[in-house]
């Protein structure tokens, strides 16, 4: 039989047709179950000379739920897993029948591979979806217009769909938790000023033993795929993640998708059988060169995923291409990069077979694409993946020392706030993985005991900064806040910051829900929200802290660089002051003007305190443009108390401790790139 040039399931001329890649079994079922899932009907499928088996049905079998079951060696010391007795869900399955977020003991048995206990009343089934373009725009008219935003424009708010929805009190008890909650609280990210939003992983997962079993706890961020087409069903259908997308994308929003393509929920090769180990292990695993006598666990989640094999990188090149093309997303946040970029020796290949893939999405698509750019068992390859943006983690250390009051760190600093070690620069302060704002202001150090490792998990390279009251804690979380937000690259908030929200110490929360507290917020957990959202919003009216054009030494027209750095005594800074080992301030003037001596912006002032020590009186630099500085906000003043007064040049200002000010010289006329606010006005009036 000749190739049939597709794997999943398709309809053809009226005909029902599956297809499933397993070169090596001697046998494979389609195995059809009844509504109930009582009845299960096995067809032989026909093996064609690609690898793939196939059957045709003559009708329309959409919604009809299904498996497959493989036949041959079971041998893992080979890698061989078939094992007809389990029920192996379809890789290209669009939707699944249940979750496998939360198992009893024995379910999990029945799902180990070292067995022959029929699983198929415990695996989940695919149901068969036939998605068209065609019907999905008009079922859901924005779905396909995107809002294309530049990079330098966003600002990514990474959540989880759960731990933000659950107690939401205009959510319904029936949505909570789930996909539909998310369209729901549109004007919420619109009053944010939030573009895009970064949705931690949605595919289904499967928790290993040793989490659920011997520690008592779930998997619950989800970074333990079995399937990469599908949604979990504890979130919703693909439908709903579809309105999702649907509703953003009419409120100017893009859609992410943190995708987890470095290893699956299969685990070893002694744990789960439940998908593409049944189907071929080395088709789809990184295994040892010794006989492939066991998987390659560069991720410690004992298997890692392999690019590199011809299956292995089409998994992940259609499933992109699905989300992106069928499902309408704008981006993709990519779990390890780093990791699925090594080659087959296991080294760092930035023109490699996975970087290849993600440069033939961009292409075809225009997706945006960021990533972690470093391996978990120690590969780190920051600036070196030109494709992707780069989550730049010493962004994160250098802001996070500087605001706590450590000596020796201006010159990091005044780096990365100029998007310093690479081109293509994600702003990271706080994100899922690690300590929330909260509680790096509050706490000396993690408290992970509730993992059950007695404390051994998580980060210990937190920089933390207790502090001893809220007014302290309050300047810094804003200062880190506006910091991050304002420095070249993209910034990226972690929801539940702007709510002061706390995981009570514990920087690892992969295992234990920790959902958003809605009600009852404190007086300064209302001024920690109102902040970000007045921040967020000056951002995105103003492009000199965003773009790329003005992000340099370089002279303009007026005689002034587009980016000065200046001293405490409002000079421009000498060598001397960048190596003086006690200077604890950071200072720089944007200029406005722009390289044809036109309006670019107003011009700016950005004054910085790491002093723990106490107030430092700051004189006030020359200004790029005729006119005077008002003070936009210092992270050190509560929201709405800015005095309305102007400033002029020599002025002494003073600056308290581990505090962030910006000051604006307003320049008349229009900008060359004005932004409409109207609609965000209104949706922050509306959460005032």
């Amino acid at each position: 039989m000749t190739k049939n040039n597709f794997q999943g399931v398709k309809l053809r001329q009226g005909q029902t047709c599956f297809s499933v890649y397993a070169p090596k079994a001697e046998k494979v079922e389609l195995c059809l179950f009844s509504d109930d899932e009582i009845h299960e009907h096995r067809v032989a499928m026909v093996l064609d000379d690609e690898g793939c088996w196939h059957a045709d049905f003559p009708e329309n079998m959409e919604g009809r739920k299904y498996g497959y079951r493989t036949h041959g060696e079971y041998n893992p010391d080979k890698l061989r897993f078939f094992n007809p007795s389990k029920l192996l869900i379809d890789p290209y399955a669009l939707e699944l029948t249940r979750s496998l977020y939360r198992l009893s003991n024995y379910e999990k048995e029945v799902l180990s591979s070292d067995n022959f206990v029929d699983s198929s009343f415990v695996a989940p089934k695919g149901i068969v979806r036939f998605l068209n373009r065609g019907d999905l725009e008009r079922r859901f008219p924005f779905l396909y217009r995107k809002p294309r935003i530049k990079w330098e424009n966003n600002h990514i708010y990474e959540f989880h769909v759960d731990n933000f929805t659950r107690y939401h009190p205009d959510i319904s008890m029936y949505e909570r938790g789930r996909l539909l909650a998310v369209s729901r609280l549109v004007p919420y990210f619109q009053a944010m000023s939030y573009n895009q939003l970064e949705l931690m992983p949605l595919t289904p997962t499967m928790g290993d033993w040793q989490l659920e079993d011997e520690k008592g706890l779930l998997d619950q961020w989800g970074y333990n795929p079995v399937n990469h087409h599908a949604i979990d069903p504890r979130y919703g259908s693909i439908y709903d993640f579809l309105d999702v997308v649907n509703h953003l994308h009419e409120a100017g929003i893009e859609v992410s998708l943190d995708m987890v393509f470095n290893h699956t929920g299969e685990f070893g090769k002694d744990a789960f059988l439940l998908s593409y180990k049944g189907f071929d292990g080395e088709a789809y695993y990184r295994a040892h060169a010794d006989h492939h006598r066991s998987f390659v666990n560069t991720t410690g989640c004992k298997n890692g995923f392999n690019p590199n094999t011809e299956q292995g990188g089409r998994i992940i090149r259609d499933s992109m291409m699905f989300f992106a093309d069928i499902c309408g997303v704008d981006a993709f946040r990519l779990d390890l990069a780093g990791d699925c970029a090594l080659d087959d020796n296991l080294q760092f290949s930035p023109d490699g077979k996975f970087m290849q893939i993600i440069e033939e999405v961009i292409r075809q698509t225009g997706v945006k694409v960021s990533g972690e750019p470093w391996s978990a068992v120690g590969g780190y390859f920051l600036g070196r993946m030109k494709k992707i943006y780069e989550w730049n983690d010493k962004h994160e250390k250098a802001l996070k020392k500087f605001i706590r009051g450590e000596y020796g760190q201006v010159g990091s600093l005044a780096y990365y706030m100029a998007g310093g070690e690479t081109e293509n620069k994600i702003n990271i302060f706080t994100k899922h993985d690690g300590a929330t704002q909260y509680d790096w202001a509050s706490y000396s150090q993690k408290n992970n005991y509730e993992n059950n490792e007695n404390n051994q998990d998580g980060t210990n390279d937190n920089h933390y900064s207790p502090s001893v009251n809220d007014d302290e804690r309050l300047t810094k979380t804003k200062t880190a806040h506006a910091l991050n937000t304002l420095a070249r690259g993209v910034p990226l908030s972690l929801s539940g910051d702007e709510l002061w929200h706390t995981q009570n110490g514990n920087n690892n929360g992969y295992a234990k829900p920790f959902p958003l507290q809605w009600r009852k917020f404190s007086p300064a957990q209302r001024e920690r929200y109102l902040f970000e959202r007045k921040i967020n919003a000056f951002r995105q009216r103003h492009p000199l802290f965003s773009s790329t054009e003005n992000a340099s030494a370089e002279m303009m027209p007026n005689g002034r660089p587009s980016w000065e750095w200046v001293n405490i005594a409002g000079e421009p800074m000498r060598q001397n002051d960048w190596d003086f080992p006690y200077n604890r301030f950071l200072g720089y003037v944007l200029n406005g003007q722009n390289k044809d001596g036109k309006r670019f912006d107003d011009d700016f002032l950005v004054l910085a305190s790491g002093n723990a020590d106490g107030e430092m009186s700051v004189k006030l630099p020359p200004l790029p443009h005729r006119g005077s500085w008002e003070l936009v906000f210092d992270t050190s003043r509560r929201t709405g108390q800015t005095e309305a007064r102007k400033y002029q040049p020599g002025e002494e200002y003073v600056i308290k401790p581990y505090s962030t000010v910006v000051m604006i010289n307003r320049r008349p006329g229009p900008s060359q790139k004005s932004q409409n606010m109207s609609r965000q006005i209104r949706a922050q009036k509306s959460y005032e």
